[in-house]
């Protein structure tokens, strides 16, 4: 699909959980953009918000749980091309990830691997992982 660059996109960030091998992935309400897939927390960045304030919003939202965002990791504009989305890695500080709303089916903490015996997933979800990992060493 062309992107056309004269068309502006909103945006968005995708929360990246991590507790040593294994991420937190949520499966795709059949409802939502990009159904069925499994992949991290996401949400729309609101006017006034910065992405940091988004990150602990979408979490809250969706998960139940205080998150601190530590850095960003990457923007990549989203399969539709209608987003740009902001990586941001992040710490839970309060709460235990739940599901909270209608957005997400399951969710579930998995490695690389697990991850990609999955489908439908983002290719672009299993190659930032992987190279989280062999960032960790």
């Amino acid at each position: 699909m062309a992107i056309d660059p004269a068309t502006p996109r909103r945006e968005g960030v995708v929360i990246v959980l991590q507790r040593g091998q294994r991420f937190l992935i949520g499966q795709r309400a059949a409802h939502k953009p990009a159904a069925g897939y499994w992949t991290q927390v996401s949400g729309k960045i609101e006017p006034g918000e910065t992405q940091e304030q988004t990150v602990v919003r979408e979490a809250m939202e969706e998960l139940g749980c205080l998150v601190r965002p530590l850095r960003k990791l990457q923007e990549l504009p989203s399969a539709n091309g209608k987003f740009l989305l902001h990586y941001w890695r992040a710490e839970i500080v309060e709460g235990e990830p739940a599901i909270c709303d209608d957005e997400i089916e399951e969710l579930r903490w998995l490695t690389v691997a697990e991850l990609q015996a999955l489908s439908p997933v983002f290719q672009e979800d299993v190659e930032l992982f992987e190279r989280l990992l062999r960032e960790e060493g």
